[in-house]
C-alpha cells in the first residue's frame, strides 16, 4: 500500500433526517419539499463518481430503506413525540424526505463500483454519555434488519455526527472500519476566531490540508479512517459570492494541492460531504474538478480510489502480515 496515494471519498446520505432534533438548522439548509433536489445530486455524484472512477463510500440512514412508515416493533422515531416537530414528519407517513427506498434502489444498481455503508438508524447520536448500550444496539440491530432485506452487508461506519461509540458492538456485527473526525490545528478549533482563520486558511493556503501515511490504527476493535477535510465546511455566503465572480475553485486550492501531494508522497487524503449540500451547479463544478484531477494521477498509476471498506482490508491484510513476519 505504500507504493502508491490514496484517495477515499464518502457521503453522508440522509436526505433530512441528519436534522431530525434541530428545526433552524433544517430550515437554514433548504431541502426541497419533495426531496426532488437531493436525489438529483445523489443521481449527479454517481455519474460523476462512474464517470471519473471513483469508488464513493455512501454512508446511509437505516430509515431511508423504507418507503413509508411500517409501524415496526422497534420503533425509535416514537421517542421523537413531543420532543422533536419531525415526529409528524415521520411517524405513518411516506414523507420523501425521510424515506428513500428508491434512493437505497439506486444506490444498489452500481453496487459493482460504489460502496453502502452504516449512519445510523435513525441519526441517533451514539454519544455514550447520553446513549445506553441498549438504545446503541438497537441502532445497529435495525440498520441491519433492513439493509439485509435488500442483500446489503455493510463493513464500514460513518458516526452520525461524527460522534464515534459502542465500537465493541459494531465489531461484533461484523464492522470493520470507521471515519473519525479531520484533524484541525488548535487556532482553526478556536471558538472566538478559529472559523475566521478557516476561511483565510481556504484562501491562501496558510497550511496545508491534513493527508497520512497508510498505517493500520485499531480503536477499540475498529479501523479508523481519518477524514482530511469536509468539503463544504467553509462559509456558504462567501462561497455563493466566489461563484458569482466566477472564482469556484479557489477555496479548494489546498484540496488541488493535497492530490499532488498524496500523489507524490504515497499518502491518504480523505475527502466527505452530504450530497443535499450540492445545491448549485457550481457545487458540481467544484467536485468534478476535484476528481478529475484524482483520476489524472490514476491514469498515471499514481492513486488509487478506494471505498472505506476495501482500504481498510488492505490496512488489516498488511499489518497482519507483519505480524506473521514478525514473529
Amino acid at each position: 500500500m505504500n507504493d502508491t496515494g490514496h484517495f477515499i471519498l464518502s457521503f453522508d446520505t440522509e436526505l433530512g433526517t441528519g436534522y431530525f432534533d434541530r428545526d433552524i438548522q433544517r430550515r437554514r439548509a433548504t431541502f426541497s419539499l419533495d426531496g426532488s433536489r437531493e436525489r438529483e445530486a445523489i443521481r449527479r455524484l454517481l455519474d460523476l463518481c462512474v464517470k471519473y472512477q471513483i469508488k464513493a463510500t455512501w454512508a446511509v440512514v437505516g430509515h431511508l430503506f423504507y418507503d413509508q412508515c411500517e409501524n415496526c416493533d422497534i420503533c425509535p422515531i416514537l421517542d421523537w413525540q413531543n420532543k422533536y416537530s419531525t415526529f409528524d414528519e415521520v411517524y405513518q407517513t411516506n414523507h420523501p424526505l425521510w424515506y428513500g427506498a428508491d434512493v437505497i434502489d439506486l444506490l444498489i444498481k452500481f453496487k459493482d463500483t460504489q460502496e453502502i455503508g452504516f449512519h445510523g438508524y435513525v441519526h441517533t447520536i451514539f454519544n455514550e454519555n447520553q446513549m445506553s448500550e441498549s438504545e446503541a444496539s438497537i441502532e445497529i440491530k435495525e440498520w441491519l434488519r433492513v439493509a439485509n432485506r435488500k442483500g446489503i452487508q455493510p463493513s464500514s461506519i460513518v458516526f452520525p455526527r461524527d460522534r464515534a461509540g459502542y465500537h465493541e458492538l459494531f465489531q461484533k456485527a461484523g464492522f470493520l472500519c470507521f471515519r473519525s473526525d479531520p484533524f484541525e490545528s488548535i487556532w482553526i478549533r478556536n471558538k472566538y476566531f478559529g472559523r475566521y482563520l478557516k476561511v483565510i486558511d481556504y484562501l491562501i493556503g496558510l497550511s496545508k490540508i491534513y493527508v497520512y501515511e497508510p498505517k493500520y490504527k485499531n480503536v477499540r476493535g475498529l479501523i479508523e479512517l481519518s477524514a482530511s477535510q469536509h468539503l463544504f465546511n467553509f462559509n456558504r455566503g462567501l462561497e455563493l459570492k466566489l461563484d458569482q465572480l466566477n472564482l469556484p475553485h479557489w477555496r479548494n486550492q489546498r484540496i488541488f494541492k493535497g492530490i499532488h501531494r498524496i500523489a507524490k508522497e504515497k499518502k491518504v487524503m480523505h475527502l466527505w460531504a452530504h450530497p443535499w449540500e450540492f445545491r448549485t451547479d457550481q457545487d458540481f463544478i467544484k467536485i468534478e474538478k476535484i476528481l478529475q484531477l484524482v483520476n489524472e494521477y490514476q491514469n498515471k498509476g499514481q492513486i488509487i480510489s478506494s471505498g472505506m471498506t476495501d482500504f481498510a482490508t488492505n490496512l488489516s491484510l498488511n499489518h497482519e502480515k507483519k505480524v506473521h513476519n514478525h514473529v
